[in-house]
């Protein structure tokens, strides 16, 4: 049974926040056996995300996957340099629907399948983006860390024919050798060496600011608003993508998000 696998084979005394409350992952576990059980209803959200929706203007279907952040239930990170960079608290996992107990209940059960039941997880993740590429064709684009950051190079490689995109932390991630693969890098200011990586990394970057009004120009580089659509791949090179802060993330004070005050 997965239940009892993940009993057995997960980190059951880690706490998450669930519904506002501070609790263990093995009673969360416990109090949902029969959903634990069963395998998701898919991996991929289409058509839910408030951010990805915004895409279906420029007629672009979006397929993006919602997994557990940083160490929520892992020691081993699913978001290497969330630390540095300051954003592990402020993450979009906790904001709007996704902050939500149903909705952290099934990225919980993405998450552990991923991490304990692999074969199984790329089985139904590659059958998913080879149904939503016959249904959507050209028109698809996948994001397959919408809360995570982990390398799906694997995956990728397989589907020549689909555009996937990710935002990334990890400065030294290249991705030359897939042309339908895009990258955009998450600036922050939480780390001084972190922040330095601006001018040496050759990706666009994704800057969150706090004001509800974007500067025209940050660090020499002209600021599109990466709100309107989140099709990265389509923005004009050397860049930076301009979003504003949400959730909890309009509080932060540790240089993940950028106050607009300040820059002159």
């Amino acid at each position: 049974m997965l239940y009892q696998h993940y009993i057995n084979n997960a980190e059951v005394d880690r706490r998450v926040m669930f519904g506002g409350e501070n609790v263990t992952l093995g009673k969360i576990l416990k109090d949902n056996q029969e959903y634990f059980n069963k395998l998701p209803s898919s991996l991929l959200s289409v058509g839910s995300d408030a951010k990805t929706v915004k895409s279906e203007k420029i007629e672009i279907k979006t397929g993006i996957m919602y997994l557990a952040q940083a160490d929520m239930l892992t020691k081993k990170t699913l978001c290497a340099f969330a630390e540095l960079a300051g954003c592990k608290n402020d993450c979009l996992i906790h904001a709007g629907r996704l902050g939500m107990k149903h909705a952290t209940r099934a990225i919980i059960r993405r998450t552990l399948l991923y991490l304990y039941q692999r074969e199984m997880f790329d089985s139904m993740l590659k059958n998913e983006i080879m149904k939503l590429s016959f249904e959507h064709g050209e028109k698809l684009a996948i994001r397959l860390n919408g809360t995570s950051d982990i390398d799906f190079e694997y995956i990728i490689k397989e589907f020549k024919n689909v555009q996937f995109y990710d935002y990334t932390k990890i400065p030294t991630r290249k991705v030359e050798q897939h042309k339908n693969y895009h990258l955009t890098w998450s600036y922050s200011e939480a780390n001084d060496k972190y922040a330095k990586m601006f001018d040496k990394v050759p990706n666009n970057k994704a800057v969150v600011f706090k004001n509800k009004i974007l500067p025209s120009m940050f660090k020499g580089l002209k600021v599109i608003d990466g709100d309107t659509h989140d099709m990265r791949f389509l923005d004009e090179p050397n860049s930076v993508v301009g979003l504003k802060a949400k959730g909890k993330a309009r509080q932060d004070t540790s240089g993940f998000v950028i106050n607009v005050i300040q820059l002159a």
